[in-house]
């Protein structure tokens, strides 16, 4: 799914929107697939979105410092909420530990670098006025990727920030990770039949207005539709 980076509001806000014109979309993949549908239903309620997630980054290492390029999203955009959305991308090189040892992906001193991370690009967030959102992910369960719920879990302690558990519209029975879902009177693929862990177009779209409709419902406005 692709749209445009910036993501106009399509009506003037409601008056329950006190303070909540702009919205920034951070991360990875996930967030890229999804930003789509979401900032589509924002804008529906007023609400401008920027979308900035690239796929294949991380919060470590990768093409993006995502802490430089939050402050440049802060400066220039000013967002008044910021929605994150990172799995544990985890591209070489790796980073070093201060007596100059490599750090082992999911190591326990990547977990702790992880953490720090985030809380750093929170901070920043927060200093900026901007409130900070955390979405917990769709179920990866195969590797790479399969500590991205603990990293969910690790955002949850940041004090001051929110959180979103838009993730758990497309799990199946006790929270399994499913391949189709019934949507909109039909049963479509959800996920990457290449790797079972991405989207399909469907499953971007679910995700994408959950991820809409629970923000939405946690600042108070009126919410965007749930999915069908």
């Amino acid at each position: 799914m692709t749209c445009p980076a910036l993501i106009p509001a399509k009506s003037r806000p409601p008056l329950t929107a006190l303070g909540v014109h702009r919205v920034a979309l951070i991360g990875d993949s996930i967030m890229n697939q999804a930003s789509c549908s979401g900032a589509d239903s924002l804008a529906n309620l007023g609400i401008q979105t920027g979308r900035y997630a690239v796929p294949g980054s991380g919060l470590l290492t990768g093409s993006v410092n995502w802490l430089s390029q939050t402050q440049q999203i802060l400066r220039f955009e000013h967002p008044d909420v910021v929605v994150a959305i990172f799995v544990r991308n985890y591209p070489g090189p790796p980073i070093q530990t201060a007596a100059g040892q490599s750090v082992a992906v999911d190591s326990p001193a990547f977990f702790d670098a992880w953490q720090q991370r985030a809380g750093q690009l929170s901070a920043e967030v927060r200093a900026a006025g901007a409130q900070m959102f955390w979405v917990s992910p769709p179920p990866i369960t195969l590797p790479p990727l399969a500590h991205a719920q603990r990293l969910f879990d690790g955002y949850r302690l940041i004090r001051g920030d929110r959180f979103l558990d838009s993730g758990t519209i497309l799990t199946g029975p006790n929270g399994s990770d499913v391949m189709t879902k019934r949507t909109c009177g039909h049963v479509r693929i959800v996920r990457s039949v290449v790797d079972a862990v991405h989207l399909s177009n469907d499953g971007a779209r679910i995700y994408g207005q959950q991820i809409a409709h629970d923000l939405t419902a946690q600042l108070g406005l009126l919410t965007t539709p749930k999915p069908c």
